[in-house]
């Protein structure tokens, strides 16, 4: 779940489209409906809950998202992704509610200047489970998201070898997406003049799911936006590199 769509980071191929992205954070009130109805309808199975963005930190009001969350899913475990750059400027009332409601913090180590022996010392004196998403030994690289603008490629191919189906399932304004490209493409067409659609059959609404079965019978096969991405062009391009908001950075050239 996006806790804002924009970033103070400007990452090459960015599958987010965050570079991309105006500023944007999520209406709370909406927030606590859906995720209200998301606990009814799944009676509250998910085990993994993860905050992202965008940078989740350039959201003023990260504690009440975390309240609202673990109240509906006391079980579940919940993390929060971030690249690190603003977790020195975290006022106490922060840290005190990613104790309380039982946060992980999660950074993505990126080749930047950030506190880390800070960091480690406010999650150790907090109590608060510090993991790196990627490898505290390891820095971040650019991976480059390659989409295929004529929407002409094999869906059944494209969602098998897709390394987002069953982990990168996104929600927002109350649908379930099994992917991050397509609630957010709407910033690469926007950005690039492009125009690659999103149907109703790209989500499911949990207001109009009859249950958690359909739900999952969902997110366990492909999609029509599946058609453009090319997933087996897919690759890291071995070094993190900044986005000069090109649409090259998703094209195969």
């Amino acid at each position: 779940m996006h806790l804002a769509e924009h970033c103070n980071l400007n990452c090459f191929s960015c599958n987010h489209f965050s570079q991309l992205a105006p500023q944007g954070f999520p209406d709370l009130e909406k927030f606590e409906k859906d995720i209200e109805k998301l606990a009814q309808i799944t009676h509250k199975l998910i085990s993994l809950i993860v905050f992202t963005g965008g940078e989740p930190l350039l959201n003023p009001n990260c504690k009440n998202f975390f309240a609202i969350t673990r109240k509906h899913f006391p079980d579940s475990k919940i993390w929060l992704i971030t690249n690190g750059i603003l977790l020195d400027k975290q006022p106490k009332d922060f840290w005190d509610s990613m104790q309380k409601h039982k946060i992980e913090l999660h950074p993505t180590k990126y080749p930047i200047k950030v506190n880390w022996e800070f960091v480690e010392s406010q999650c150790k004196a907090y109590g608060i489970p510090l993991v790196f998403f990627n490898d505290a030994r390891v820095e971040k690289t650019s991976f480059k998201t390659i989409l295929e603008p004529k929407g002409n490629l094999d869906i059944f191919n494209a969602f098998t070898n897709c390394h987002q189906v069953g982990n990168c399932t996104h929600f927002g304004n109350g649908k379930l997406y099994p992917c991050n490209i397509v609630p957010n493409i709407h910033y690469f067409n926007s950005a690039f003049n492009q125009n690659l659609p999103i149907t109703p059959l790209d989500s499911i609404d949990i207001y109009k799911a009859k249950d958690y079965n359909e739900i999952l019978q969902f997110l366990a096969k492909p999609i029509p936006f599946c058609r453009f991405c090319n997933l087996a062009k897919w690759k890291s391009i071995g070094e993190w590199k900044t986005s000069k908001k090109d649409i090259s950075e998703y094209l195969e050239l």
